[in-house]
């Protein structure tokens, strides 16, 4: 017994010791030395024992603390590498944590990149993200880590889980480990395979056939160059038993600076290579040039000559038709020719070209008869540059589309909850009213701002369209005020109907936005004003009509005609004017994806898209789409948002709305109510839990968000969902499509309403839902 009090003392000795700061041991030195400096004095014997027994005590104490400190600070590196080096790579996100205060003392690359676990940071404020209440969530895993020695959780989420496993990790300390769901990566899609390195040279990702190679073999640069790794920009065969067979590869900096990229090359297969007998430079495929220190060219073979656009016995300063080092290019030959600059190889722009050509010019000194001159291996890099470019503005764009999905929950709720208090003063107000068109702007606005927040998103993901058939006449009118704003003042916008013309099918709010792309074209080609016109005709093609090596097979068709009498195209850019990124604006004003993305669209509603122009005298783009049947009951067609009241021919219904945005929760309350259906509203799932405890309410339909602080809609339906088995469910979100499909996979009776809503077809979807109910009854 008294050895385990003694064991016990010195765990507590130890514990207290250990914590103590510097400046503390440093203090108890110093009062130590004073103690015994006291006891030099000439006092009485027993103040000079008790001096000299204190001081030493303290001193003694101070020894003993520093070698604690030290020894603990030595196990805690010891136990830091021991987890890096098992922990350090893996999928699942692990944190070592202090049990006192819940400090994060270390973490793995997926915690902080994936779980945002950083060191020096509480476990509190990291999964404040995830978890409505995290003090509860992390004083209940401790303390059943005590009791038990290893804790397990599991959040059941939309479409995935999250798993939680706390264990115990030597004294006072707890390793946590989160296994997250699987991260897709957009770089899988990418016509190209390539790897991403940290800059400590540990690869961060791999395209998926590199991966499979690999296997889980912790992989590093060093192992793809072990000599030394290759200029940037510069093609060069590696050979790794890592993969399979040489790989041409390109090293590469990420823009953001802080990774190397290395693209692999495509490798022609070796019966596509034709055996050569002889080789004479002049027929090589490759250019090279003889040039003299100054930068004169001297020869050319027949490549070199075709590369820099030079005519028959042409010989010109090559500073003279080649640009871009941001330097004097004599300058850089210069320093070649004195040895001053090791690199010799450059990326250029060839200055006399109409189009964008851009050459990668390789220079080596010789020396010949006493007299010195310059080698110079050219290459056209023009589709390398531009699929550099590209690369870095997919980068920009999906961090944009991430950006957006972000933001489009908490920006749809705002529409939602500003579209509805609009609808519902609409019904206070008639036509007449000198406030109704005031409040019809509002909420035709709403609506543009809603396209805008899914011409957002499908930056990062495709956008499905909703199909509807589209009365043109009524269409374009209710589009035309917005485009009246978008030209100004100096341009004239003028819409002419022709006679008989058919509806067509596509989605409404994106056919507003292909005319919205185009006419904005047309204003930015007419800076100093003129006229902008939007026809629409019937077009009958009896034996169809081939044009621009497209053929539309015989029918009738609706066409659509926008015209500008502006600078048109220049003839050079005709064959890109399509293409994603393509932009004649200066940087920063445009991002090249208006035509394109009026393009797709057009082409995924079954229609086709032609341009006319005259550089100088103007463009016109000219739309075909297949004409639909006039049906008064499928045309889409700009409705008043009238109420109309509940028919179910049932007594009013009891309704548990669960939504945490309060302008939301508050409008669609008031929506139900005037239905004459009774609300019960809550602001999370914790909540409607605690009102379904009374066993005599018994709603007749739930509707609830999607995505919520705590328990979340899904979550708390499934909680409920054997005491209300038969019960709709109208969930509603803002993440639009991955909800809906979520939702309606694991609860069975329910149905989706996308966010942001108005007030009539907020109401039109509660009384679907309660209609389904009153039929199966």
């Amino acid at each position: 017994m008294a050895f385990q009090n003694f064991t016990a003392f010195l765990q507590e000795t130890d514990t207290y010791l250990g914590r103590m700061s510097i400046s503390s041991l440093r203090a108890m030195a110093l009062v130590g030395l004073a103690f015994c400096a006291i006891a030099t004095l000439p006092v009485a014997p027993v103040i000079t024992m008790t001096a000299l027994l204190a001081g030493s005590a303290l001193v003694l104490l101070a020894a003993m603390a520093s070698m604690l400190g030290r020894h603990r600070r030595w196990m805690n590196a010891r136990d830091m590498a021991l987890l890096e080096q098992l922990l350090g790579q893996s999928a699942q996100a692990c944190a070592l944590v202090r049990s006192c205060d819940a400090m994060i003392l270390w973490s793995n690359a997926t915690a902080s990149a994936r779980a945002g676990l950083q060191p020096g940071e509480t476990m509190h404020t990291s999964l404040s993200v995830w978890h409505a209440e995290p003090e509860t969530f992390i004083t209940n895993m401790q303390a059943r880590t005590q009791e038990e020695g290893i804790a397990h959780h599991r959040h059941d989420l939309p479409g995935h889980e999250r798993a939680y496993q706390v264990e115990e990790f030597g004294r006072d300390q707890l390793l946590w480990r989160i296994t997250l769901p699987p991260m897709t990566d957009w770089r899988d899609s990418l016509p190209f395979q390539m790897m991403y390195f940290t800059p400590e040279g540990r690869l961060s990702y791999a395209s998926p056939d590199l991966r499979a190679q690999l296997g889980d073999l912790p992989f590093r640069i060093d192992m793809l160059f072990p000599r030394k790794l290759p200029e940037t920009g510069r093609a060069t065969w590696i050979d790794t038993p890592h993969l399979h067979g040489p790989q041409h590869v390109i090293r590469l900096h990420a823009p953001t600076g802080d990774a190397e990229i290395i693209l692999f090359l495509p490798i022609p297969a070796a019966q596509d290579i034709a055996p050569v007998t002889t080789i004479q430079p002049q027929n090589l495929p490759i250019g090279i040039a003889h040039l003299d220190t100054q930068g004169q060219l001297l020869t050319l073979n027949d490549e070199a000559r075709r590369l820099l656009h030079l005519r028959p016995e042409e010989l010109p300063l090559l500073s003279d038709i080649l640009e871009g080092l941001g330097r004097p290019v004599t300058e850089w030959i210069g320093d070649i020719s004195t040895r001053r600059l090791a690199r010799a190889t450059e990326i250029l722009r060839l200055s006399r070209s109409a189009s964008e050509t851009y050459l990668k010019v390789s220079l080596c000194l010789t020396e010949q008869d006493a007299s010195k001159g310059l080698v110079a291996v050219l290459s056209d890099v023009t589709e390398f540059k531009s699929l550099e470019a590209k690369f870095t503005q997919s980068q920009k764009m999906q961090a944009i589309g991430q950006l957006a999905g972000g933001v489009a929950h908490d920006f749809n709720n705002l529409l939602t909850a500003i579209a509805g208090h609009c609808d519902l003063l609409m019904l206070r107000h008639d036509r007449h009213d000198p406030d109704y068109p005031d409040l019809t702007q509002i909420q035709q606005n709403c609506n543009r701002a809603a396209a805008l927040v899914r011409q957002l998103l499908a930056l990062s993901r495709k956008q499905s369209l909703q199909f509807v058939t589209l009365d043109l006449q009524e269409t374009m009118e209710d589009v035309i005020h917005l485009l009246n704003r978008l030209v100004g003042e100096k341009i004239t916008l003028s819409l002419r109907h022709g006679t008989g013309v058919a509806p067509i099918r596509s989605d409404k709010r994106q056919f507003e936005q292909v005319m919205m792309n185009l006419v904005v074209n047309a204003r930015d080609a007419l800076p100093m004003g003129g006229e902008i016109r939007i026809e629409t005709r019937a077009c009958p093609l009896p034996k169809g009509l081939e044009r621009d090596r497209v053929e539309l097979p015989p029918g009738d068709y609706t066409q659509i005609k926008i015209s500008d009498d502006g600078t048109g195209i220049p003839q050079a850019l005709l064959s890109k004017i399509f293409d994603p990124f393509f932009t004649t604006k200066r940087q920063g004003e445009g991002t090249g994806l208006g035509l394109s993305t009026v393009y797709g669209i057009v082409k995924q509603s079954g229609g086709y898209i032609f341009f006319d122009r005259e550089e100088g005298v103007g463009t016109t783009f000219t739309l075909y789409f297949v004409a639909q049947p006039r049906d008064a009951k499928s045309v889409d067609s700009p409705t008043p948002a009238i109420l109309q009241k509940s028919v179910l021919g049932t007594p009013q219904a009891l309704i548990l709305l669960v939504e945490d945005e309060a302008p939301v929760r508050s409008f669609a309350a008031r929506a139900l109510e005037l239905q004459g259906h009774r609300v019960l509203a809550a602001e999370s799932g914790e909540a409607a839990l605690q009102i379904l405890q009374d066993p005599k309410i018994r709603p007749d339909c739930f509707v609830t968000d999607v995505i919520m602080p705590g328990l979340d809609g899904p979550g708390w339906i499934m909680e409920i969902r054997d005491r209300f088995v038969d019960t709709p469910v109208l969930f509603m979100s803002g993440y639009a499509e991955d909800s809906h499909l979520a939702a309606q996979a694991r609860i069975g009776n329910a149905a989706f309403l996308g966010k942001p809503f108005s007030l009539v077809e907020f109401t039109d979807a509660v009384n679907a839902q309660l209609r389904k109910r009153h039929e199966a009854a």
